[in-house]
């Protein structure tokens, strides 16, 4: 009888529960759930601000298989859910006799037929505890006398990190937050990778198989503000404002980010059933992808093996020994002589993801110098580095491991090489200064010959040395035949577009590979300057939104540059198009104009030149076949390194009508706010439909931007929207898009905001500043009373 009486038990619990739900309906409880109370299939608890939503789902359509979990609410796509949660992860229930309850002794059960599936094994004073689902998704099962917490989600694994989670380790009790996949998408049981930081020393972050042995990505240690083998992630974190705190105690150390947005719970991260590590966020009505990990080969952890780094090319990735090393067999590379402690040299490997922290040490905030002495002190230090951050000094021994080449950001690793390194490179040393000197003979003997022969060539193109391009060391060079074959003999079929440059031909190489190729004219007003300034830039810049230039020619007269091929070819053959702008819905437009903005930023802040573009306009916007903006044509471009001269002078103005500052045409000053006043004439015009300079409705003696900035007082701003989009398109966030464009051409550059508050305005909800001061208005003005077409010029003269 005693055995009846405990099998009965839960059966008694849940139709006692149950009742209770019979009695209160199928609604929503709200956000909050009371000891002895329960959820059935088609009860959910709603966050209080209606952002998350728990209950059963499942993940296949029509199945009777079901899991309790939390995801997005009301959300699109409402037809599959986001989910960001699950409880049962290891079991699913049939909901037809499934019940999840909070206990009056504070335990949170899911019984499926009487059986208890799964618990979070806590207890409390009777009929103390509740649960309640917040707006940042986290589960909460507190003690309400006290508000303890007994339980939460955020403390337990499952594939998506969102803001305000923790990620590390908990010290004290030996536990780690961390990622843990699916098994695939639609079986949200435990899968094969996780995300976490190891507990070395330098904690360091990996995406590996469960059980350990198999390591997918590595992020490197944490430097400040991001990780330090994730350079490209600081431009995110400008970018969509992200605020991340290190935590590091004798109790835990764990990172938590949170989003200074006005919807921060629409930003996750997740670890797929692949191991990629993606974070998507919500922006115009719908989840785009902003990161992802691993991007190429470089990334995949330890590619290129031992002792060994990994470059990323244009075609494909490379691998090298470090110095010192020699290849020992496919996979890894060894000494070449040993070390001794009496070794005293060090080579500087620089721009690198530094190695795997396992085997290294921190020796804290110190010295680049004092950190050399602590290596050179320990006998088994093989290398060091100084980072930002808390671990400042790092020294590692034994072998090195996951190295990768930046050309964007990283650190310098300084690795230790044997005494006879220091012999042999004297005598490298001397090698090279008698091969130099031979060398220098041989040119000048060579060069007095090809002067003699160039005085008799009446070339009306001036001639480009590949010697004086810097970028020609590290960009691949074509010979003329290759890209003839390619182009079909710059066949007119072939031709894409043509300027006053020259003209654009799309090709094809052996492999299979679609170029662009920009056959510079020996007429050009591009001459060689303009092409070696391009060539140059272009090949230090490494973008998603700037065009990439995959090499060039230079052989006789031509001057050739290879690009990649943009399937959509350019910005202007959209938005002036009616038949191709209904292709261009809102959404797209809008991500056109971030992809943009986040080019100029990157060249305006983030590279490792800083670069005033000079001759932004939707011509020298490509699209590829995505429709993703690139931003090219860098040949009248200017170079600034440091802070130094954030504003310069020219006389010799260049640059396109409608689209040039007013400082500039009028006076030639030039600086970063010269682009962002193209950017905002460039902004509207993908709003509008319409061309600034021939902008045309009831008063002609104004251009677009005036006309917009007329409606804007008027407060009618949404009838300048493209007609093409019949009125589908979210309201606030087209008004925002017309006051950033009238905020960036306004008159004074001061007014005008930079890029960095302009990459804000475009993500962030927040309130913008009003435009006070009215912009160049008049459809003259603006040209200084000359009359030109499209094409970009050159005025002399101030």
């Amino acid at each position: 009888m005693a055995r009846m009486q405990l099998f009965l038990l839960p059966f008694l619990e849940i139709l006692l529960l149950a009742g209770t739900s019979f009695l209160l309906g199928q609604s929503s409880p709200g956000d909050i759930l009371m000891g002895n109370s329960s959820l059935i299939d088609g009860q959910t608890l709603i966050s209080m601000g209606s952002v998350f939503q728990l209950g059963f789902f499942s993940p296949v359509n029509n199945s009777a298989t079901a899991y309790i979990g939390i995801w997005y609410y009301n959300i699109p796509p409402r037809e599959s859910k986001v989910v960001v949660w699950v409880a049962n992860r290891n079991k699913s229930v049939d909901t037809s006799m499934t019940s999840l309850n909070l206990t009056s002794d504070g335990n949170l059960i899911l019984f499926e037929e009487g059986t208890r599936v799964w618990s979070t094994g806590t207890s409390a004073e009777l009929n103390s505890a509740r649960l309640q689902l917040l707006d940042s998704g986290n589960l909460a099962l507190t003690a309400d006398n006290s508000n303890r917490i007994l339980w939460q989600s955020f403390d337990h694994e499952c594939d998506t990190f969102l803001p305000g989670m923790k990620l590390g380790f908990d010290l004290w009790t030996n536990t780690s937050w961390q990622f843990l996949s699916w098994m695939s998408a639609t079986d949200p049981s435990p899968g094969m990778y996780v995300g976490k930081f190891e507990k070395y020393n330098v904690p360091d972050f990996f995406t590996q198989s469960v059980n350990g042995s198999v390591k997918i990505f590595r992020t490197g240690p944490w430097n400040g503000l991001w990780f330090a083998g994730l350079p490209m992630l600081g431009n995110s974190i400008l970018e969509r404002n992200i605020n991340f705190t290190y935590v590091s105690n004798q109790n835990e150390t764990y990172y938590i980010h949170e989003y200074e947005t006005r919807s921060p719970q629409l930003t996750r991260t997740v670890v797929d059933a692949d191991g990629t590590y993606k974070t998507w966020s919500f922006v115009g009505g719908g989840w785009r992808l902003f990161l992802s990990f691993p991007t190429d080969d470089c990334d995949h952890y330890n590619y290129c093996g031992r002792n060994s780094v990994c470059t990323k090319g244009y075609y494909s990735s490379s691998c090298r020994c470090l110095e010192g090393f020699e290849k020992k067999n496919v996979v890894e590379c060894a000494r070449k002589e040993p070390l001794r402690c009496s070794s005293n040299r060090f080579w500087k490997e620089a721009s690198v993801k530094v190695p795997d922290t396992e085997n290294a040490t921190s020796r804290g905030t110190i010295s680049l110098d004092a950190c050399k002495k602590l290596c050179l002190d320990d006998c088994s230090c093989v290398a060091y580095a100084v980072i930002n951050g808390p671990y400042g000094c790092i020294t590692w021994r034994g072998d090195l491991l996951d190295l990768r080449s930046f050309t964007d950001g990283g650190d310098d690793l300084y690795i230790r090489l044997p005494e006879s390194s220091t012999s042999n490179w004297k005598k490298l040393e001397w090698a090279i200064v008698i091969s130099t000197l031979l060398g220098i003979i041989l040119l000048c003997s060579v060069g007095v010959l090809v002067r003699r022969r160039r005085r008799n060539r009446a070339l009306q193109f001036p001639n480009v040395e590949k010697g004086s391009i810097s970028a020609f060391n590290v960009l691949p060079s074509h010979d003329l035949h290759t890209i003839k074959v390619a182009t079909n003999d710059f066949s007119e079929e072939n031709k894409l577009g043509e300027g006053g440059f020259g003209v654009v031909y799309k090709g094809q190489f052996d492999d299979g590979q679609k170029i662009a190729v920009k056959k510079l004219s020996r007429y050009s007003s591009q001459g060689p300057n303009e092409f070696q300034n391009e060539v140059s830039v272009i090949a230090k810049l490494q973008h998603r939104n700037l065009v990439r230039l995959l090499g060039f020619c230079v052989e006789g007269d031509e001057r050739l540059m290879i690009f990649e091929y943009m399937e959509n070819r350019s910005l202007d053959a959209f938005i002036y198009d009616k038949a191709k702008s209904s292709l261009l819905n809102w959404q797209r437009r809008f991500s056109i104009i971030i992809g943009i903005a986040r080019g100029l930023l990157y060249l305006h802040q983030d590279s490792r030149l800083r670069v005033i573009h000079r001759d932004l306009k939707p011509s020298n916007i490509l699209l590829d076949k995505d429709m993703n903006p690139k931003i090219s044509d860098f040949g009248i471009a200017r170079i600034f390194e440091g802070d130094n001269a954030l504003e310069d002078a020219t006389t010799r103005p260049v640059g396109t009508f409608g689209y040039m500052a007013p400082e500039y045409l009028s006076r030639g000053v030039f600086s970063f706010k010269s682009d962002v006043f193209s950017f905002g004439v460039i902004v509207l015009e993908i709003i509008s439909g319409k061309k600034n300079r021939v902008f045309s409705q009831t008063d002609t003696s104004l251009n677009l931007v005036g006309y917009v900035y007329k409606l804007w007082k008027e407060e009618r701003s949404l009838e300048i929207v493209d007609d093409i989009l019949n009125q589908s398109y979210p309201k606030e966030e087209v008004l925002r898009c017309i006051q950033m464009s009238l905020l960036c051409v306004q008159d004074n550059n001061k007014d005008r905001p930079t890029m960095t508050e302009v990459v804000t305005m475009l993500t962030s909800e927040d309130q913008l500043f009003t435009p006070i001061i009215q912009p160049t208005i008049s459809s003259t003005s603006s040209e200084g009373g000359f009359t030109t077409n499209e094409m970009s010029f050159t005025l002399v003269g101030r």
